[in-house]
């Protein structure tokens, strides 16, 4: 027979997740948007938007057990928020801004969905659990 844990928190990993989805995407396409020159920033943004954001629909779609994708997600917006001076692009102005206010964006929501996950864990009680048919 196999249970169902309910999550007192998923509301807030549902919401975390879901504003980091919405922040990996502005990372993919904030070169376009914000018009970067800076080709590292671009190439940059682009792969690290796609991996935020799937890190973060992943953890979005119910993924309760998983904090540690959400964790990854903290170490890639600490890369996002030094990538700047790591590859070079700290001189440019629009990138540089960008990358810290997105990359500390990541690492908040990043965190807050962890962090749920890991007090619904320490929470669970056995009226927490049932049966599912």
């Amino acid at each position: 027979m196999a249970y169902a844990v309910h999550h007192p928190h998923r509301g807030q990993v549902a919401t975390a997740s879901g504003l980091d989805v919405l922040t990996g995407i502005w990372l993919l396409i904030s070169p376009f948007v914000l018009h970067f020159i800076v080709h590292n920033a671009t190439t940059n943004n682009v792969i690290l938007g796609i991996i935020v954001g799937v890190l973060a629909l992943i953890r979005f779609l119910g993924t309760d057990d998983l904090p540690v994708l959400s964790w990854i997600n903290v170490i890639l917006g600490i890369w996002v928020l030094i990538s700047p001076w790591a590859l070079g692009f700290a001189s440019a102005r629009v990138p540089m801004t960008n990358n810290v206010i997105t990359g500390i964006v990541v690492i908040v929501l990043a965190a807050w969905s962890a962090l749920a996950t890991q007090s619904d864990r320490r929470g669970v009680t056995e009226s927490d659990i049932e049966p599912r048919l």
